[in-house]
């Protein structure tokens, strides 16, 4: 029980029996794991992706990675940890083999402003945020999106990066001081 409340919660016990369904082939077993996760893992995508497509197409085909997977996943409550290191191997696939693009996403709802001066403030002051986070190194960057944006915990942190759980502290703590020194520049 202590191991339960360290590690996880009771849905990585059921995720893990759901992920031992679908290695004896129970395709309903394997959509309750995409339903449970898709919006998350599309969320994750694309924040490091920036791209709407991108992101879909990548969370589909870490699907499939881990579908194909699945005789290898060793259960042990640790499904989503699991499920999001796939996710993201294949978005730093991506982001190896992208071209620089334009993000029409934002320019679409450019117009639809209440108040435009205000409307660009905000969009000015969250365009640098994140471009203060883009800027960070890798690895702070991707604990900082986990942790702030995904909310993950620590312990789950680690497990996807595959780093201890100090390592995880050190990186957001670094990453937090790199992030606001760099934002004091820009203000």
């Amino acid at each position: 029980m202590a191991l339960d409340l360290a590690w996880g919660d009771a849905s990585d016990h059921v995720e893990d029996r759901l992920a031992i369904r679908c290695r004896s082939g129970d395709r309903a077993a394997f959509d309750e794991l995409v339903a449970r996760y898709q919006s998350r893992l599309f969320h994750f995508a694309y924040r490091l992706l920036r791209d709407r497509s991108e992101a879909e197409d990548a969370v589909q085909e870490a699907f499939v990675r881990a579908y194909r997977a699945l005789p290898s996943y060793h259960p042990g409550g640790f499904f989503s940890s699991w499920i999001y290191r796939i996710t993201l191997n294949e978005c730093r696939r991506r982001m190896r083999a992208r071209k620089p693009t334009v993000d029409l996403e934002a320019a679409r709802f450019a117009g639809t402003a209440q108040d435009p001066q205000q409307t660009v403030l905000t969009h000015d002051r969250n365009r640098q945020i994140w471009d203060a986070i883009q800027a960070l190194p890798e690895h702070y960057r991707l604990t900082m999106v986990l942790f702030y944006f995904e909310g993950l915990p620590v312990e789950q942190i680690s497990h996807v990066l595959g780093v201890s759980v100090s390592a995880v502290k050190v990186r957001l703590h670094r990453g937090r001081d790199r992030l606001a020194r760099r934002l004091a520049d820009v203000v």
